[in-house]
């Protein structure tokens, strides 16, 4: 009986640990920022951070549905509470620093429900794909249309956009999903188009998000900000050090949005972006999962498992 006794202390400590870190990551944003983000809010209307809430949780909301696609696309559909849960507390993986914890979280999360452990991996990197992908679009037409999105140009912008259709062309996600996977992603261009909608409509939510906070809101700068956020979200991505591209992010969108709304204004909005994205993405993990832990599985046992019992088989490496 000592080595299951052991074995459970160990992995409620590891549980502890991965809320801990998550916690950690998610606050390391607001570090020395405190009377800003206070500063920020109270110089905002109530009305306006309720709208701008409501647009970030339709724009995460988008985004599980892309993700719950795409894995159905491999063959192995989740029921839309489970997979939420699955998404969404594995979402927050992306507040330990390193960049691939999520996917790794989400891979063993989905792995109770019989989903292979490569083809979730897939998933989640084929859902990047898409954000960049379609990140890049978004950045590409702002820029053609001759919006000034930093030093992009108008042929840059162009290019862009090129590079971002070729990348999301049905045999060109296939191919390279199927090549992590290890089975066959059946994506048709019917398929991509919802996909890429979906995602377009994330991208103009969290753009509206970022108008209503304005000091001024006017519709007029919705596609430079659309630009300005998409582009800061991959600069984000690309920092993988850096907990859900903290510090990185908040200092692009700051410079992107400046020209637009005033140096002043852009930094309270991007200080107030972060803080609802990151309590959206808390929230939803929360509302998810007790939703989720409520559907009996067949066994008798909850249809998952706690939100940082990740750590025991994905965090601590088991197989």
């Amino acid at each position: 009986m000592a080595g299951p006794t052991r074995r459970a202390r160990v992995v409620r400590a590891a549980r502890w640990l991965f809320l801990v870190v998550v916690l950690a990551g998610a606050l390391l944003a607001f570090r020395g920022h405190g009377d800003e983000v206070v500063s920020a809010i109270g110089a905002t209307s109530m009305s306006s951070v309720a709208g701008a809430c409501a647009l970030v949780l339709l724009g995460l909301g988008l985004t599980s549905v892309a993700w719950l696609a795409l894995l159905r696309g491999f063959g192995h559909p989740l029921p839309p509470g489970v997979g939420r849960s699955v998404f969404f507390v594995g979402q927050l993986g992306k507040y330990v620093p390193g960049g691939v914890w999520s996917i790794g979280a989400h891979a063993h999360l989905a792995r109770d429900h019989g989903v292979p452990v490569r083809v979730t991996a897939s998933t989640s990197l084929t859902f990047l794909g898409l954000n960049l992908a379609t990140a890049a679009g978004v950045v590409g037409v702002v820029a053609t249309a001759g919006v000034d999105v930093g030093p992009l140009t108008p042929m840059t912008g162009a290019l862009l956009g090129l590079v971002s259709l070729v990348s999301l062309l049905p045999v060109v996600v296939n191919r390279l999903a199927g090549l992590v996977a290890g089975a066959r992603l059946g994506l048709r261009w019917l398929d991509v188009l919802g996909l890429v909608a979906l995602m377009a409509l994330t991208w103009v939510s969290y753009a509206g998000a970022v108008v209503v906070l304005s000091p001024e809101p006017t519709w007029s700068v919705l596609p430079g900000a659309a630009a300005a956020f998409a582009t800061a979200y991959a600069v984000g991505v690309a920092i993988v050090v850096a907990p859900a591209g903290v510090g990185a992010r908040e200092v692009t969108l700051v410079a992107l949005l400046s020209p637009m709304l005033g140096v002043g204004a852009a930094g309270a909005v991007a200080i107030l972006v972060r803080v609802l994205h990151t309590g959206a993405d808390l929230l939803l993990a929360l509302v998810a999962w007790a939703i989720a832990s409520r559907v009996p599985r067949p066994g008798g046992r909850p249809a998952v498992r706690s939100t940082s019992a990740v750590v025991h088989e994905g965090v601590a490496g088991d197989p």
